[in-house]
């Protein structure tokens, strides 16, 4: 999403690594965005407001279950804003596993007409600087190896009086890619996604390797304050292998969270390594008819639901279900009715004769998935049941597609799944069985010789 993570691979890369190192810390605050908070949205930084009534947040989302130390911080946009007019402000990054040698990066930016901050560091040293002067109306990123580390690091990024700055994209690194590493094909951060109140049992499956190590790496879930978290084994050989996560049913209406924790010995030192995920599961605050996956999907009544109360995650492909009862005609990129000729959308409804535009919503189809799903090419489409897996909110936070409660980007590379032939489907006011007829883009019932309307009124010919 921002430049400084690809420099930052980029540069390591160059050093000569085999393959990507993974971060001890990463810290992106790319929950931070509009939709999330009702007071005040979120404003400033990453979309170039330096100033003025903008980062006034209150709730601050993290990636690291919000084990931030904040003082006098505020959410911006995708980033934080650290510190007031009238007071000193401080974040100060959880406590992060590390020994050695590592290598902090991050960006900074000021607000307006400010331009100092400064870094201190809890359990290692630097000879870089730890206090800077930053340009107006720019980000600036800033590397700073950290020495003598002792098993722990926590660092701390404070504004002077007066002084207030934008963070973003903090990043430790190890500053040996050869030490003794645990790694994951997750990252830092196991996320299950949004479930309903009364979800089954979800597993997920980790991929983990020891680079450099000793032993066995032990696996254990700590933290679990609501006891929803299991891992299939308690360690795996020095080399890694396979843990199967589980996230029980029976949470209540909140974010639940844990940590799973691996740990090993370098070869070399004998020091112990450490690697934590986040887990983390958000339960609704409403009730939902399904979990948003594949096996039982959202439904068109839980999208109007879950957009109404901003309970969707900007990013995370969810599974939802519905009859098609077009594509979507336009007036100006907003909707404007059912298209019987549209190629790049559809409409899906709770049911197939569904007439009130209220209860819809859209599906933005993308890319190789169109040449299947649209209703032009394939009229038999119309009238049947269809699973899309796809993104509930775009990144800036908005849950509408063309002015509808959507489902954006769905394709092959997501998924969709067309169920089972439903030609003969049901007509409300004739409480009775026909055929779908198409004629001129409009959809018709034949009964009996007869064609009726898909609310039931029959047709005089």
């Amino acid at each position: 999403m921002k430049k400084f993570i690809v420099l930052l691979v980029a540069t390591w890369m160059v050093a000569g690594l085999q393959a990507q190192v993974e971060p001890l810390f990463s810290e992106t605050f790319d929950r931070c965005i509009d939709a999330e908070d009702e007071n005040y949205g979120y404003t400033g930084g990453n979309d170039e407001q330096w100033g003025g009534d903008i980062a006034k947040a209150q709730v601050i989302y993290t990636d690291n279950k919000n084990e931030w130390d904040f003082t006098y911080c505020n959410g911006a946009y995708q980033c934080l804003k650290v510190g007031t007019s009238s007071k000193q402000g401080a974040a100060s990054t959880p406590v992060i596993a590390c020994t050695g040698e590592a290598v902090l990066s991050f960006r900074v930016a000021p607000w307006e007409g400010d331009s100092l901050f400064y870094i201190s560091i809890s359990g290692g040293t630097t000879t870089d600087p730890t206090a800077y002067e930053l340009a107006k109306h720019k980000w600036t990123e800033i590397t700073v190896r950290i020495s003598d580390i002792k098993g722990s690091l926590k660092i701390t990024f404070s504004s002077l009086y007066k002084h207030r700055f934008f963070l973003d994209d903090v990043v430790v690194m190890p500053a040996d890619p050869n030490a003794g590493a645990i790694r994951t094909d997750v990252g830092s951060m196991l996320d299950f996604g949004l479930v309903g109140k009364n979800y089954n049992s979800q597993q997920r499956t980790i991929a983990v390797t020891g680079a450099n190590l000793t032993g066995n790496i032990s696996a254990t879930i700590e933290n679990d304050a609501d006891n929803l978290f299991r891992v299939s084994a308690s360690s795996l050989p020095a080399a890694g292998g396979a843990l199967t996560v589980t996230c029980v049913s029976g949470g209540s209406a909140d974010m639940h969270g844990a940590f799973l924790m691996l740990r090993g010995k370098d070869a070399k030192t004998q020091e112990q390594v450490e690697k934590r995920v986040t887990l983390l599961v958000e339960v609704a605050t409403v009730s939902l008819e399904g979990s948003g996956t594949k096996p039982d999907p959202f439904t068109v009544n839980d999208v109007h639901t879950i957009a109404d109360y901003s309970l969707a995650w900007s990013g995370t492909y969810y599974w939802c279900t519905g009859y098609i009862l077009g594509g979507v005609k336009r007036y100006q990129d907003q909707f404007d009715g059912i298209s019987y000729t549209d190629t790049l959308s559809l409409v899906l409804a709770t049911t197939p004769d569904e007439t009130d535009m209220d209860k819809i919503v859209t599906v933005q189809i993308s890319h190789d998935a169109r040449m299947a799903l649209n209703v032009k090419d394939h009229p038999e489409l119309i009238g049947k049941r269809v699973k899309v897996q796809g993104l509930l909110v775009n990144d800036k936070g908005n849950p509408l597609y063309l002015g509808k409660d959507g489902i954006r980007n769905v394709s092959t590379e997501s998924q969709y799944e067309i169920e089972g032939d439903e030609s003969s489907i049901e007509v409300v006011k004739q409480d009775v069985r026909g055929t779908k007829v198409l004629r001129e883009g409009v959809l018709y019932i034949e009964r009996d010789g007869c064609i009726y309307t898909i609310t039931g009124e029959r047709v005089k010919e």
